[in-house]
């Protein structure tokens, strides 16, 4: 392949994540309370053209993790942005819909210490879902799958102690 030489990495990590969401409060007591995600701040339109009519929340930022980077070190965490895109102005300009046959979204991960895989296994099974484990050889990690309640899949990774030893030799 031609053409211009690979750019060095500049990304220094992942800042936001957003998902367009049919129930914005269910979607934020699940992030909250299965993965332990902290609003960092929920709001709505309330002045203006755009201006919410009934002043419910429209867009909820969670903080998925504190960053090591200059933003990060400014205060601006890892956030999972949840949007309702039929009351958001913005989302609502922006947004089509779900079209699962040309969607490139896949799923999210995140990384989980390997000492709280097992941990984290019961209790996803204990909020009444059904994590579906799975050994990754060429990562050296292992994983739990799981869909939140608008079916979006979900991962939590972690080393899988077991093959970094193996894959050290």
């Amino acid at each position: 392949m031609t053409g211009p030489a690979p750019r060095p990495r500049v990304v220094t990590g992942v800042a936001e994540v957003a998902l367009n969401v049919r129930d914005l409060p269910r979607m934020r007591r699940f992030y909250e309370q299965v993965l332990g995600f902290a609003l960092l701040y929920q709001g709505c339109h309330a002045d203006g053209p755009e201006a919410d009519p009934d002043g419910e929340p429209t867009i909820a930022f969670l903080t998925i993790a504190e960053a090591d980077t200059p933003l990060g070190h400014r205060g601006h965490p890892q956030i999972l942005a949840l949007i309702d895109y039929r009351r958001h102005a913005f989302a609502r300009e922006r947004f089509r819909g779900h079209e699962p046959s040309t969607s490139t979204f896949n799923h999210l991960a995140f990384e989980i210490p390997a000492d709280q895989y097992e941990a984290e296994r019961t209790r996803l099974t204990e909020h009444g879902l059904d994590p579906d484990a799975r050994s990754l050889p060429g990562m050296a990690a292992r994983s739990l799958f799981f869909d939140d309640p608008e079916g979006n899949q979900i991962e939590l990774i972690c080393p899988d102690p077991g093959m970094l030893s193996t894959s050290q030799n």
